[in-house]
């Protein structure tokens, strides 16, 4: 271990992004003059060292240097190992209890036994003499019965309880052995050392010897006294220093998760966040800070090479590639990384920040991406189970209609047209969608930036019934190299079962030909389409009042030669 004296410097903060978190830690000492090297160990060994960074504040302080080492010591398992050998022992002396109990229970039926046997030869001799009666012999065969049952009752609870406490032993001792074979392992952890250097403060001037009192005309000259002060050396404070860390860590993320609730009209959106992490060191309850910034496919901004098209050529035998180190951004450890200034707080964002109103969370800009800062402090183990947490709720003002598309399916979605006024981006994410209290089922949100308008699909609507049948499909006779053509006709019928008015946008789509042989026409449709794809998508706008109906009828031809055969119709 780096010499050095040991910092106490507990987590204060955690930024999660997509894929890791930047874990900040704070800590404060009290160093007297000259270099002092402060250590803070126990780190994950996850820990990227070249993005170690450290910060310290104080009066005429530097920062000499910084290094990250990664290092290895004994498991720390002993008094985990004493813990679990303390389990084996109740358990243990559980299961003997119980073998006790068994024993007592067994002698207790043997002496009924036994007594059962003399007490029958006994009262049978009493009745043949006439000094018992029947009544007699049966109520001392009723209560020897009880008492044996009872006892076979007990036996058989005790059996049970057993089997449970042997089951327990045997899950402890496997726990136990286990802690025995990890007890001589090594374990990995990152260490951090910061060099810091506190200026000597200048020691006040000592105060000058009083000049000595001129005495009064002496009737005999006397040698005058002289009087040597020694200043005492002043003692020279310490420099109170505080000093931040931060590091990023793999093994951590964050995802959406989304309420939808169809209010009134309005779409009231609830955004939560799932925060999972297996970094290797448990998070207190600090200030959590969600980042949407991700990283992209290039390290480098993209650039387009020249496209470049011609005859096609065999392909050459391909050598064997010769394998190329790859560069790693990683710095090796005991390698000095890029300090932040003695007294920049830039990276460490201040503690007293307001409360976002009326959002769970506060939106801010960090760089490309955003970042929310949830006010309640959340504590997030690293067991890689999800904890939620809210972001933001509110409304947006939603434009709603139907979409049917019978072709895939026989029914008809409530479609809402939404705006995202808030200042939030919405990423990509699985959505649960409620009518008022009502769940009706779930979608998922794709990215959705400030400002951007999306759609979304708040469940089906059995009121609306789509039904769509083949009203045609007839292929006419060709002559021998002449033209075939395949006529096909669909009736597609509305019903509006809601009280109220709606908008139906019906999709559906004829075929879209490859071949330059076959042809492909729309003949006839009614009513006309709103519109019309090169991709061959027919799009109806019905509105509907309520109870009403509409039907929609078009009809296609394919023409293709007769000795072609038409793939995909």
């Amino acid at each position: 271990m780096t010499d050095g004296t040991g910092l106490d410097a507990p987590i204060t903060g955690v930024t999660v992004f997509r894929d890791g978190a930047r874990v900040q830690r704070s800590g404060r000492a009290d160093l007297p003059p000259g270099p002092q090297t402060l250590v803070i160990s126990d780190l994950p060994v996850s820990v990227d060292p070249a993005s170690v960074r450290v910060a310290a504040r104080g009066r005429d302080l530097s920062l000499l240097d910084v290094e990250v080492h990664r290092r290895h010591r004994a498991g720390p398992l002993r008094e985990q190992t004493a813990r679990l050998r303390a389990d084996v022992d109740r358990c243990r002396d559980a299961v003997q209890a119980l073998d006790d109990e068994e024993t007592a229970e067994q002698a207790r039926l043997d002496f009924a036994g036994h007594l059962s046997e003399a007490a029958a030869t006994a009262l049978a001799r009493a009745v043949s003499f006439g000094r018992a009666s029947h009544d007699e012999l049966s109520q001392m065969a009723g209560h020897l019965s009880a008492d044996t049952a009872g006892a076979l009752g007990r036996r058989r609870e005790i059996a049970a309880r057993r089997r449970v406490a042997r089951r327990e032993l045997e899950a402890a001792e496997a726990r136990l052995a286990t802690a025995e074979k990890q007890a001589g392992h090594a374990v990995a952890f990152t260490e951090v050392s910061a060099t810091l250097e506190a200026a000597p403060a200048a020691p006040a001037a000592p105060a000058a010897p009083a000049a000595p009192a001129t005495p009064a005309a002496p009737a005999t000259p006397a040698a005058p006294a002289t009087l040597e002060a020694t200043p005492a050396t002043p003692a020279i404070p310490a420099t109170p220093a505080e000093v931040e860390f931060s590091y990023h860590v793999p093994g951590a993320s964050w995802r959406p998760l989304y309420d939808l609730a169809l209010e009134d009209g309005k779409v009231a959106v609830s955004y939560l966040a799932e925060v999972t992490q297996q970094t290797g060191e448990d998070w207190p309850a600090v200030e959590l800070v969600l980042s949407t910034t991700r990283r992209g496919r290039h390290e480098n901004l993209p650039e387009l090479d020249p496209w470049y098209i011609g005859r096609a050529r065999p392909v050459p035998a391909q050598p064997v590639a010769r394998s190329l180190a790859m560069r790693s951004g990683a710095v090796p450890p005991g390698v000095a990384v890029p300090m932040a200034a003695a007294v920049s707080s830039a990276a460490f964002p201040p503690a007293d920040m307001p409360e976002a109103v009326p959002q769970a969370a506060e939106p801010g800009e960090s760089g490309a991406g955003l970042v929310y800062r949830v006010q309640r402090p959340l504590a997030v183990p690293a067991d890689g189970g999800p904890h939620k947490t809210m972001v933001a709720r509110f409304a947006l003002d939603a434009s709603l209609d139907h979409l049917a598309v019978p072709v895939m399916a026989p029914e008809a979605y409530l479609r809402a047209t939404v705006t995202n006024t808030s200042p939030l981006l919405l990423l990509p994410g699985p959505a649960r969608v409620f009518h008022d209290t009502r769940f009706v089922g779930e979608t998922r949100l794709e990215t959705v930036a400030a400002g951007e308008e999306f759609e979304l699909q708040l469940g089906v609507d059995d009121q609306i019934r789509v039904e769509r049948q083949l009203r045609r499909r007839s292929t006419s006779k060709a002559v021998i190299g002449g033209t075939r053509t395949i006529d096909v006709a669909y009736e597609i019928t509305v019903e509006n079962h809601r009280a109220d008015q709606t908008r139906v946008s019906v999709h559906d789509h004829i075929p879209v030909s490859t071949d330059g042989d076959v042809k492909v026409r729309l003949r006839e449709a009614s009513p006309d389409p709103a519109g019309q794809n090169d991709l061959g998508e027919l799009i109806w706008e019905l509105p509907l009042g309520g109870g009403q109906s509409a039907t929609i009828r078009f009809r296609f031809t394919v023409e293709h030669p007769a000795q072609v055969a038409v793939a995909g119709l």
